[in-house]
């Protein structure tokens, strides 16, 4: 065999190996699944506030410690053990591979704000993102609006993240994805706001939007909102502007901790969002409890869509205190934004709801907030998911472009599904056990019903 042959059948085996090994990595490499592979970039829009990753369990072990309720081995970042040598922990943080899922700790539009959330639970978990992304194909951004601040605030920085997706996937549309007061600020942003402020002829915001899905949304408020109005208006005798005693009832430390901060040579002042405007820019104590009193405003049933009773004259006169104090001269969702401003609009509105069946104790004791909340709302508005009504989930307008697809409830016996279900964030704490789960094909965790909402999507045309 000669020289010339012999480097040649050389190659030939690289060749054949090199190909071996791309079939290979191919192979390896699952296949994206076309059933939820969207045509539009996806904008996940988030719920109202934020909660520690171990929040307030004064057992460190034991059945009603964090270790129990958390994913000790995901987010202890500190492990030892008890007296009793049974698994503890010092540190609550999020791993370093979700620390850019939000809330994150600096701010993507502005990068001089920064912050400290490291130990919150993230807006939306990673494994919803993945499936979206990874195992559907689909391009996901995620919005990191203030926790703590009216719909209209949270709807401008949607808006950034809307713009950014549009840019970069060079796409003509997105599809919205809202949880909780997340959907009321995506409606708002799709309704009311021009693509570019400084630039009319750009057109609005409603012609960049595809469909607008609400999971757990409050199109008629959540009456948690107006329990915790109540609760506060009576432990400061109606005075609103008493601030002071009203954070010591409430607490700031979530506030305080979710704002974002700038560090100027003056020192650090809060700043409600990125590209803020006026007194946004510069949020002192009193401006950081009115900030998160708007948004319970913009939350309740009483804004969003009242009863008869809650439009009375004694309601009325205690609401008008309230509006006087926070500056708001429209007392309506319905005045704000008309439902002859959605409907027909040319963007699709889907709904999706949650209901409790049976309290779990690991989601607040019998005398925690959540629980009074729970039972107060099932004596005044019967089955709801925690925070929200079941009847006030689903979308009013009667307009052909709104469409209720789904309540998520289980089996009767079962727990059900909490409001936090939506979030990923804890599939051991608030999905129910999987022989209490929905029937096929919305059974599963959160990222498999994200997975489902996606292919309901996809068979709709988008």
């Amino acid at each position: 065999m000669n020289k010339i042959t012999s480097m040649s059948l050389i190659r030939q085996t690289m060749l054949a190996l090199a190909l071996g090994c791309a079939a290979m990595g191919a192979r390896a490499t699952p296949a994206v699944d076309s059933s939820c592979k969207l045509q539009y970039p996806i904008v996940l829009s988030h719920h109202w506030s934020a909660r520690t990753i171990c929040s307030d369990r004064a057992a460190a072990t034991g059945p009603a410690s964090c270790v129990q309720a958390e994913d000790y081995d995901k987010y202890c970042a500190q492990k030892t053990q008890d007296a009793q040598g049974q698994p503890a922990c010092t540190a609550w943080r999020v791993p370093a591979n979700e620390e850019d899922l939000p809330p994150r700790n600096t701010n993507r539009m502005d990068g001089a704000l920064h912050r400290d959330v490291s130990h919150y639970h993230r807006y939306f978990s990673k494994a919803i993102v993945d499936r979206l992304r990874d195992t559907c194909g689909n391009a996901v951004y995620i919005a990191d609006k203030p926790a703590f601040a009216s719909y209209e605030v949270r709807a401008r920085s949607l808006r950034n993240t809307v713009n950014e997706a549009l840019g970069r996937e060079k796409a003509d549309k997105v599809i919205l994805i809202g949880l909780s007061q997340g959907v009321q600020d995506a409606r708002y942003m799709a309704a009311k706001l021009l693509l570019d402020d400084n630039n009319p002829a750009a057109g609005t915001m409603k012609d960049k939007v595809a469909a607008l899905v609400s999971l757990a949304g409050e199109d008629g408020g959540a009456e948690a909102a107006s329990l915790a109005l109540d609760l506060l208006s009576l432990s400061l005798g109606g005075n609103w502007a008493d601030y002071q005693k009203a954070i010591a009832v409430i607490g700031d430390q979530a506030v305080n901790d979710t704002s974002w901060k700038r560090t100027t040579a003056e020192g650090e002042t809060y700043v409600l969002g990125e590209l803020c405007r006026g007194n946004e820019c510069h949020v002192d104590t009193e401006g950081r409890y009115r900030s998160s009193l708007h948004s319970l405003f913009d939350l309740s049933p009483q804004y969003m869509r009242p009863t008869l009773v809650q439009q009375g004259p004694a309601a009325t006169a205690k609401w008008q205190r309230l509006m006087d104090y926070l500056g708001i001269e429209k007392a309506r969702w319905a005045e704000v934004v008309p439902p002859s401003l959605e409907a027909d609009n040319g963007v699709e509105y889907f709904s999706y709801g949650a209901k409790i069946n049976n309290w779990l104790p690991a989601w607040g004791g019998t005398f925690s907030q959540d629980f009074i909340f729970f039972a107060g709302i099932t004596l005044s508005s019967g089955a709801n998911d925690g925070y929200v009504s079941v009847g006030r989930q689903r979308y009013a307008n009667t307009a052909a472009n709104f469409h209720h697809v789904k309540t998520l409830d289980g089996t009767l016996w079962g727990r059900g599904y909490h409001h936090m279900f939506f979030s990923g964030r804890n599939d051991k704490l608030y999905a129910p056990q999987p022989w209490d789960q929905e029937a096929a094909p919305y059974k599963g965790t959160a990222a498999d019903f994200y997975q489902q909402v996606a292919r309901d999507l996809k068979a709709r045309g988008f």
